[in-house]
């Protein structure tokens, strides 16, 4: 069942998209390759808060779209950043790094607009897979074993994550992300656990520095700009304005910029610098104020 108010989800655009490429010539698909994150940021950029789209699966109510002011910015920053990525990437003929580039960022952009748990879930394991495939797709040894590493430790994050919303549905009876309110439950914990190993949170980092240098150089522009941001954006949504967060983002601040400074390879120095720069952003989420966002 739809509301009247119904919106069409963006992140359909991608998804439908990167299927369709498929069966495109090969040299067309980099020009519709750009043309979907066009088509996406249009989508959201007209897009008005208070639109949603939902449906109904065994008496709950999916939320699969629901915009508002935070997930609207966050939607635009992510198609962007997708066509920015397509674009540096327009010379790979590769069909598998194109279509798990754009399942990557319609996975983000389905996080982004997600108002329900299942949904976020679905989209945050979503990101987990394809993202995979843009390391495995380098070809070498190291960079499978860095694949199979990185999945492993997201689908161990995706555990975390599922664990927390089924303890949620049995504390509340509802699976709706804005009714998580008692920050002191089980499910909050578990939640912030999974959440928290997607943003690179020290000590759930080692999957960044291990897997990120070891990408198709594609791939790196991509999982640089979508799994640890979504996560950001999920914290934000679910978690602002909580203390810890703070004392997160300081550790993980610190933590790399030594490691950078010890670092020898420049995509290693680019990693650790990565999990510094979120480490402020994770900070701001924990202060929460409309400034520090």
């Amino acid at each position: 069942m739809m509301p009247i108010e119904a919106i069409f989800p963006p992140a359909l655009i991608l998804l439908a998209g990167a299927l369709l490429l498929f069966f495109l010539p090969q040299g067309f698909r980099s020009w519709f390759s750009l043309l979907l994150p066009l088509l996406t940021l249009g989508l959201v950029w007209a897009m008005p808060p208070g639109r949603h789209f939902v449906l109904e699966l065994m008496d709950y109510r999916l939320i699969v779209c629901q915009v508002d002011q935070l997930s609207r910015v966050f939607g635009i920053i992510f198609a962007l950043i997708t066509f920015i990525g397509c674009l540096f990437a327009f010379h790979v003929k590769e069909t598998g790094q194109q279509v798990s580039a754009l399942l990557y960022a319609g996975g983000a952009l389905g996080a982004t607009f997600a108002g329900d748990f299942i949904t976020l879930f679905a989209f945050c394991e979503l990101m987990a897979v394809a993202s995979t495939y843009l390391i495995w797709a380098r070809g070498d040894k190291e960079a499978q074993k860095a694949g199979m590493r990185y999945l492993l430790m997201h689908l161990f994050g995706g555990g975390l994550l599922f664990a927390g919303i089924l303890a949620h549905t049995v504390e509340t009876g509802s699976i709706l992300i804005e009714q998580l309110t008692d920050r002191s439950s089980l499910s909050a914990w578990l939640i912030l656990a999974g959440v928290a190993l997607n943003a690179a949170v020290i000590p759930l980092h080692a999957w960044l520095p291990d897997a990120y240098p070891r990408a198709t150089v594609t791939g790196a522009v991509f999982l640089s700009a979508l799994t640890t941001k979504t996560a950001v954006y999920v914290l934000l949504r679910i978690f602002p304005g909580w203390e810890i967060l703070i004392a997160m983002g300081v550790l993980m601040t610190l933590y790399g910029v030594v490691f950078a400074v010890l670092a020898n390879d420049i995509r290693e120095i680019l990693a650790y610098h990565i999990i510094s720069q979120v480490g402020y952003m994770v900070a701001g989420a924990g202060i929460g104020t409309q400034l520090a966002v």
